[in-house]
């Protein structure tokens, strides 16, 4: 069973509470460009997070950093109910910085499991979140809603030392297992995306059978490893665009692709613009700046 209680979105910031009974695994998008925070009213789930899982239970609230989230997954156990909210950085950053907060600097120092079920404030908190997302809307939720969440950030320090700590992972160590493989290739990658010579070198670097790497890949990343590679490959792309010297083959050369036709539509798929476009951009912003 799937239950939707209640979903809105608030002027950069949604808001969603799901009550589900069956298993199941999720991966976090790495287009995903929201920060999160969960918290769940009953249930568990499984927050696995650079290698290591964490228990989610009643009264815990997880922070996700958006910037962790190619290598973050929460694995459902039988059942849950839980509160996602949703922060678009550009809608949420003028008001965190009239609040003196450092919105990269919250999710990023924070990224981990928290029980704060004895926490009174954080619970009065949720408890307003849930009443204005299920109440009558009007023109000044979007802004209580927002200003809720700042309490969340700005009360951190009174349950920042109730981090809750690696979960015996025994219950559920196939779906650990596997993610860990994933988490040991995405590193490899991460490092060593533009000497990777093909999938099958790479299924061999790590003596596993190209299928099998491909399919566990998809299923805890939601990318082929092809998409995944092209994406550090493109980041760095963006840096080497930046200099004005290096000739579009060169780039391509030194990211680790033979076909500099290839790499301009890798490219243009995934930035909208070719390379010589998205380069000739940079100088005119250089220049209206001068």
């Amino acid at each position: 069973m799937y239950k939707e209680v209640y979903k809105g979105e608030y002027d950069g910031v949604a808001v969603g509470r799901v009550v589900r009974n069956q298993n199941f695994t999720t991966s976090i998008s790495y287009y995903h460009n929201e920060y999160q925070i969960q918290y769940i009213f009953d249930g568990e789930r499984y927050f696995f997070s650079d290698g290591t899982c964490y228990r989610m239970v009643p009264g815990t609230i997880t922070i996700i950093d958006k910037t962790k989230i190619p290598k973050t997954n929460i694995i459902g156990g039988s059942s849950h109910d839980r509160l996602l909210i949703e922060i678009k950085e550009s809608f949420i950053s003028p008001l965190c910085a009239l609040l003196g907060i450092d919105i990269k600097e919250f999710f990023g120092s924070h990224h981990g499991v928290y029980q704060v079920s004895d926490n009174p404030c954080i619970q009065e908190t949720v408890a307003r979140i849930e009443e204005l997302a299920m109440g009558k809307r009007d023109e000044t939720t979007s802004g209580k809603i927002k200003l809720a969440v700042m309490e969340m950030f700005l009360r951190a320090s009174e349950w920042e030392d109730n981090k809750i700590g690696k979960f015996d992972e025994i219950g559920i160590q196939p779906h650990i297992e596997k993610q860990r493989k994933v988490h040991q290739v995405a590193d490899y990658i991460a490092e060593n995306y533009d000497r990777i010579e093909s999938v099958s070198a790479l299924a061999n670097q790590f003596y596993m059978s190209k299928a099998y790497l491909c399919r566990i890949f998809r299923e805890v990343t939601n990318f082929t490893i092809s998409e995944y590679i092209n994406l550090y490959r493109i980041a760095a792309s963006k840096q080497f665009l930046m200099k004005e010297e290096m000739s579009m083959a060169e780039i391509a050369n030194r990211l680790g692709y033979d076909s500099l036709t290839y790499f301009e539509r890798v490219f243009k798929k995934q930035m909208t613009v070719t390379p010589l476009q998205y380069r000739k951009s940079i100088v005119s912003k250089e220049t209206r700046s001068k």
